[in-house]
């Protein structure tokens, strides 16, 4: 399967670390590579400027004239409704509460302070889209019903890492993300599944 619905919303895994998020309002977190015919989104979160997180023929092909995009500070997107919110900032969109969290690496060169993954909660469900980032002190603080974790290692976490992640998070659900879609991203998610109590794999729907 390709989604969940966790109470009233529906989760739909993309590809990478790209999710549908549908409750009372439509979201997308990293679309990568979408093709024609998705349901258009109320609001599209970026977590940073990589061109697989930050993909501007998804977001033309996801936005309607009123489709706001939300990234961290930095990352510049024009030609949309559009703002940014600093690292740690929060503020409610469209009856959607947006929360940045940090998302870094401790010991690889590819994401330094600045992006962000985020908290969000929809129709009362929360959701932590971790972003491109290793394991993090700061992951002990989150507290959510569905937790989004990267395994496939090199530019983020990798499977082990994301195990012991997954124990300092609190949450009721886990899904792997970020693996296989680009090169030395490749991890089983069963092997995740099999080592975190309450994990979820979610197929990729494109490919």
């Amino acid at each position: 399967m390709n989604k969940l619905r966790f109470e009233n919303v529906e989760i739909t895994y993309l590809k990478h670390a790209g999710f549908k998020i549908k409750g009372s309002k439509v979201l997308y977190i990293d679309p990568y590579e979408i093709t024609e015919g998705f349901e258009k989104a109320d609001l599209i979160l970026v977590t940073h400027d990589h061109f697989d997180h930050l993909d501007m023929k998804s977001i033309k092909r996801l936005s309607r004239s009123d489709t706001t995009v939300v990234t961290p500070k930095g990352c510049v997107i024009k030609g949309f409704e559009s703002f940014s919110l600093d690292e740690r900032d929060e503020k409610i969109v469209k009856g959607v509460k947006i929360r940045t969290v940090p998302a870094y690496n401790i010991n690889k060169p590819f994401h330094k302070k600045g992006g962000v993954g985020y908290v969000i909660e929809i129709d009362n469900v929360s959701i932590y889209h971790a972003g491109d980032t290793d394991r993090i002190p700061e992951m002990k603080e989150i507290e959510v019903d569905v937790a989004l974790l990267p395994i496939g290692g090199t530019y983020t976490m990798d499977l082990r890492e994301a195990v012991e992640a997954a124990k300092d998070i609190k949450a009721k659900l886990y899904i792997p993300m970020h693996y296989g879609a680009i090169p030395k991203t490749e991890a089983n998610p069963e092997d995740f599944r099999l080592k975190v109590p309450n994990a979820v794999v979610l197929k990729p729907m494109l490919k």
